[in-house]
């Protein structure tokens, strides 16, 4: 049989209790960090304003090219309503000119 020794740097045992604090505090401990971490994510409404500014970004210049193409399409348009009105103006002067050809007994040069 051995001989207990005794030493003053032993630890001493803990009791049930002592034993239930230690771990109530570390699930405290954890707990907390949990909740800190959850605490520092961002929300849904910050990350939905993160990528609404990361799309304006990506975006402005397609929507600046748009703008543009828009400009230059309504330009276009109004120009090609002007061409079919001048088109209308220059039939009817070649009817007239033809009329007054056959009035005068003119006639009118072979189409190339």
């Amino acid at each position: 049989m051995r001989p207990v020794v005794h030493c003053r740097y032993m630890a001493k045992a803990k009791s049930i209790d002592e034993k239930i604090d230690s771990l109530t505090q570390l699930v405290e401990k954890g707990f907390a960090a949990l909740a800190d971490d959850i605490a520092q994510r961002p929300t849904k409404a910050e990350v939905s304003q993160l990528i609404d500014a990361k799309l304006d970004l990506k975006l402005a210049p397609v929507i600046s090219e748009l703008t543009s193409i828009r400009r230059d399409l309504d330009d276009l348009r109004r120009k090609v309503e002007n061409v079919i009105g001048y088109r209308k103006e220059i039939d009817h002067a070649l009817d007239r000119i033809a009329a007054i050809e056959k009035h005068l007994g003119i006639r009118k040069p072979a189409a190339s």
